[in-house]
This record gives structure tokens, sequence and C-alpha cells, in this order.
């Protein structure tokens, strides 16, 4: 029995760690609110001129190059050339970056099996913990497995030709083992690690009774998501500001009022699409912003204030919105302020009106250069 039960937690453990998110979008927003942004990028840029280097090096090892050597160390070339300055020009996109690293793995992959010295083939396998390293840091599990499973194959093909080339199966054996310690300790240490800390800012970052973010954390990762802009999508700031919350407190006393923010604070996620940014401005007020298309846009506003209306609790809400096309943000900041300050202008016309509304401003100006 105690063996069973041993078998499922570690059954349940693993599958824990497989279905573990991508932690490329909260660790963006983190590294961006910490003002970490810009030294991460330099050194990406560093990390990935290695692929020239990479190139250089095989192209060195022969008098003549054969025409896939020559295919190889050119697409090493031009990958690391573009790795480089997309890096040095801006933040990627979780799917560039996914694509960055497996690009990565693979040129380290051929790279390593053309050389034609089969001691330095495996040696070049270790090279393969860097794309480990950065799977960890960025991705997820299946992402860290694929590079474990390159790194393997990688290892088991240099170390077979370093045997049948010199028969020292010490070596062969010995390099194939670091090459496949290294590619699971490594990124697994770093996962953990990030994971760990991801946690904390998780706690550190959320209103307690709400669930929604905190106000630091909400213009934290607000003024991240500008960083970011699209010209095929809309920017919709929401500012909520529940109806007659005192009477509320005064009439049920501030159990019932905690209970309709709490109440409130699941409403909002739920009705909210899920790359929503959801914080609580403070006692009654909330703030939500979302980069959507025109018609969804234009409809979140009223379907938050309907999702409030519907609790069993006698709370309503006020809801002002502002919209706007957007392109390219110069300062994030002033304008995360600039649209709140729109929002909350429209949401105390709705009060004004007789509140359970919604009302939605278009911004004065788009939000380029």
């Amino acid at each position: 029995m105690s063996s069973t039960n041993s078998r499922r937690r570690t059954i349940e453990v693993a599958g824990r760690w497989w279905r573990q998110a991508d932690q490329f979008d909260w660790l963006s927003g983190y590294l961006h609110a910490r003002g970490l942004a810009t030294a991460t990028r330099r050194l990406m840029a560093v990390v990935s001129a290695a692929l020239i280097l990479m190139a250089l090096g095989m192209l060195g090892t022969r008098d003549t190059a054969s025409a896939l050597t020559l295919t190889v160390c050119a697409a090493a070339c031009a990958a690391g050339i573009a790795y480089v300055v997309l890096w040095l020009r801006r933040w990627p996109s979780k799917r560039q970056s996914l694509l960055m690293g497996v690009f990565g793995s693979m040129l380290v992959l051929l790279g390593a099996v053309m050389h034609p010295d089969p001691v330095i083939a495996l040696m070049t396998c270790t090279g393969l913990v860097v794309p480990g390293a950065y799977f960890a840091f960025f991705h997820h599990t299946r992402a860290i497995l694929f590079n474990l499973l390159v790194a393997t194959s990688a290892g088991a093909i240099c170390a077979a030709r370093l045997l049948a080339a010199h028969d020292s199966d010490v070596a062969a054996i010995a390099g194939f083992g670091l090459i496949v310690e290294l590619n699971i300790v490594v990124p697994l240490v770093i996962q953990t690690v990030v994971r760990t800390m991801g946690a904390d800012v998780v706690r550190s970052d959320h209103d307690a009774l709400t669930g929604v973010l905190n106000r630091r954390a909400f213009y934290e990762r607000a003024t991240a998501l500008l960083t970011s802009p699209s010209s095929e999508l809309q920017l919709l700031v929401v500012m909520i500001d529940l109806d007659n919350f005192k009477h509320l407190n005064d009439t049920y006393g501030h159990l019932a009022g905690d209970e309709a923010l709490a109440s409130v604070g699941w409403a909002l996620r739920q009705s909210s699409p899920g790359s929503a940014i959801i914080g609580r401005a403070g006692g009654e007020e909330f703030l939500v912003i979302a980069t959507l298309s025109p018609a969804a846009a234009d409809l979140l506003p009223s379907t938050l204030c309907a999702a409030i209306a519907a609790l069993p609790h006698p709370v309503t809400a006020s809801v002002g919105a502002a919209v706007t096309e957007w392109d390219a943000v110069p300062d994030a900041a002033s304008a995360i302020e600039s649209l709140i300050a729109t929002a909350d202008a429209a949401m105390y016309q709705a009060k004004r009106d007789g509140g359970n509304r919604a009302l939605v401003r278009r911004a004065a100006s788009r939000l380029r250069n």
C-alpha cells in the first residue's frame, strides 16, 4: 500500500512538473517592472553572438568546407546576427523567444555532429546547456525536455564517433555522462529558483481579499504591457467603482462588505479575457487593462458591469473605460496615467447618470511616437 501511494505521489509530482505553465510573460513583466529588461536584453545579445562564434569555429577546421558545412555555418551566422539585433532593439514575443531557443539548440546539434574532430565535437555538445538554461529561465518543462533530448542525441552520436576513432571508452562515456548531467541539473536548478521566485512574486503582488493585483503590481504589469504594442489591437483601460458601497457597509456590516469585494474580484477574473491585467486601485475601486479587438473592447466594460450586478450581493458598479488604438508608447507610465484619468472621468459620469452602467470614451490621441 505504501509503495502504491509513493508511486501515485511521484506520478502526481511529475504530472504537475510537466504541466507547468510557460513563465515568459510574468518573468518579462517582472524584469521590465524592476528596470532589468535593458540589461537582460544586452546579456541575451551577447549569448546569441555565440552562434556566430560557433560558425566561425566550424569554418576554421577545414581548408575546403563542404556545401553542407557552409550552409550550416551561414545559417548559424544569420541566426546569431538576427538574434543579436532583435535583443538589442526590443523585447521579443513569447513565440519568437521559444523559436530562438529551438533553432539555437538545433544549430548547436548540427555544429557538434558535423565537426571533423570527434573530441571537439563531444566538447561542443556541452554548449547545449545554454539553450537548456534559457528554456528553464523563460519557458516551460516541455522545452527543457526537448533540449535534453537534443543534447542526449548529440552526445551519443559524438561519443560513438570518439570511441570509433580513438577506442577510448572511458573518455567517451565520461563525456556523454557530463553532457547529460549538465543538461539535467543546470536547467532544473534554474527552473526551481525561478519558480520559487515567481511564487513569492505572486504572493506579494496580489490583494489578499479580492485575489486581484494590488495597486503597485497593477501599475508595474500595465507599464510592462505597453512596451510591446500591436497595431492590430486596441488598448482598453477600465475603471470600476462600486455604487453606494458605504451604505452596504453601514447596513450589513463590514464583513458583508468584504464578502462583496471578494465576489467582485472573482467576477472580474471570470469575465475578463485571460490576458487582462486586473487590480484593486483601493477601497471599492478596481482597474482592468486589456488589449482586444475593437468589437471586444467595446463590449468588455458592459460585460464587467453586468457581471457585478449579477452577483448575489446588493452591489452594482459604475464603469468607465478609455479605449485607444496604439502602435508604440514613448512613455508607458504617462500613457497609463492618461488613460486611467480618461477612464476615471467616464466612470464618474456613469455614476452621475445613476450608476450600474458603463460608459466608454475614446482617448484623445493615439499612443505613438
